[in-house]
């Protein structure tokens, strides 16, 4: 596919495969989501890092769904935890390297997932402080039905998820067969110690 004809797709009212559909509350969608998650910021006293999350964290859906990505807090994207953006492979493996932009307050962002399996998602820019989400299509497997470290193996040029973001996608809430039994699985179903931020801001020299 062309540049030209993939700006085309990008501009028109079509849910892309690999850029999806970028909108804002004004707008009206090019088709009706049949679910929706938040990108949301919490504070966490007193710790300095908030909590940065999808809600629901891990949510199960049918394949040809699209789910609406609502910013309900700015600087934030949705991203597949795929090679070819130097990740380990949480994606199942006929799945497109989808992304969305950075997105601000306000805007949504709409995406089909037509490939069954289960889905590791990311926030790229809050990633390693825990902002992860697992969505699991049709049935629990594929690549991301392995824990968090096991097969497949990275190579040399991709990694796993780490830090806060290998934390709660290892909480047993978040297990493909659990979200599969449950439907959604919350933010606040995970334990505590699955969100504690293992990266500390620099600090300043007064």
């Amino acid at each position: 596919m062309s540049p030209t004809s993939t700006q085309q797709q990008m501009d028109s009212q079509e849910i892309h495969p690999r850029f999806g559909y970028i909108g804002t509350g004004d707008d009206s969608p090019p088709v009706e989501p049949d679910h929706t998650i938040n990108l949301a910021i919490k504070p966490r006293d007193p710790v300095p890092i908030p909590e940065f999350y999808f809600e629901p964290t891990g949510l199960a859906i049918e394949p040809g769904d699209t789910v609406r990505f609502n910013l309900a807090s700015p600087h934030h994207n949705v991203n597949a935890y795929h090679p070819a953006f130097g990740y380990t492979q949480r994606v199942p493996t006929d799945a497109p390297p989808y992304s969305s932009p950075i997105l601000g307050v306000g805007e949504y962002w709409l995406y089909t997932f037509e490939t069954e399996g289960v889905h590791n998602i990311m926030c790229a820019p809050h990633e390693l402080f825990g902002m992860v989400g697992s969505i699991v299509v049709g049935s629990p497997t594929g690549p991301a039905a392995n824990p968090v470290g096991e097969a497949p193996a990275p190579s040399e040029q991709s990694r796993p998820p780490e830090f806060t973001a290998g934390l709660v996608l290892s909480d047993p809430a978040m297990t493909p067969e659990n979200i599969a039994d449950q439907g959604s699985v919350s933010w606040t179903d995970l334990a505590p110690e699955s969100k504690r931020p293992l990266l500390t801001p620099v600090q300043e020299e007064g």
